[in-house]
């Protein structure tokens, strides 16, 4: 599974459309293999994700680098405590 696969799953499962853009065929085939469902468990922890303020940059918060990326185990949801 990729991030891009994962965030398509994750919308379409939402009940919203996802448009993924690229030009890469690869890529669309890849962004197109979306046969697996996430866990509500997992769904309802990806809802739980907090937006970051990145000023000017919030749109595009891969580009923004003014605050470390927040994680999974930051908000005491890691995999082992689960």
């Amino acid at each position: 599974m990729t991030v891009p696969q994962l965030c398509i799953r994750y919308t379409l499962q939402l009940g919203t459309v996802s448009l993924p853009k690229t030009a890469n065929p690869e890529h669309m085939r890849s962004n197109a293999e979306v046969d697996f469902v996430i866990a509500d468990d997992d769904m309802a922890a990806l809802r739980k994700l907090q937006d970051m303020d990145y000023g000017e940059h919030t749109a595009f918060p891969v580009y923004g680098g003014k605050r470390h990326r927040r994680t999974m185990k930051d908000d005491g949801l890691d995999s082992a405590a689960a």
